[in-house]
């Protein structure tokens, strides 16, 4: 067993070891009870409450910051898009699409948090409109024209 060559790489053994380090630059941590004493600063850091910043780095003090403010209401913007989403699915009222053409526009002049929702509310109000006005459009002049046409019956 001693004849076959070790499997993978040896680091314990390499020929570019540095005073017994395995890469140049390591320190190995100081064993137990030889450390510096307690309140002495160890090598290369400055001593506690001392300036450890250069001119032009952040100090950080204190407890982070959270980024952001306060959450803004969107109310209006919700109220555009699950009118807008009613008009999808109860378009032949023309009374969702209004409602979620006004709060649209609302919403977008209040909450500017809120302009994703309100947008979303105006396209589907706005195409909504457009379909079931043009399909209640047809459908007036559907019965205007079928009730003129059945009154002649050809008698004078």
């Amino acid at each position: 067993m001693s004849n076959q060559p070790p499997q993978g790489p040896d680091y314990r053994y390499s020929g570019n070891q540095h005073n017994g380090a395995p890469w140049p630059g390591y320190q190995p941590p100081p064993t137990y009870g030889q450390g510096p004493a307690y309140g002495q600063p160890q090598s290369g850091q400055p001593p506690y409450n001392q300036a450890q910043y250069t001119y032009g780095q952040p100090q950080y003090t204190g407890q982070p910051s959270y980024y952001g403010g306060a959450v803004q209401p969107k109310n209006l913007s919700i109220a555009s898009m699950v009118c807008g989403i009613a008009s999808v699915i109860m378009g032949w009222l023309l009374l969702p699409q209004f409602a979620a053409i006004i709060t649209g526009h609302m919403a977008l002049r209040r909450e500017p948090s809120g302009k994703g929702m309100s947008i979303t509310g105006l396209v589907l109000g706005y195409l909504c409109l457009l379909g079931y006005g043009a399909i209640w459009l047809l459908f007036i002049v559907g019965v205007a024209l079928a009730g003129s046409a059945g009154s002649n019956t050809g008698t004078f």
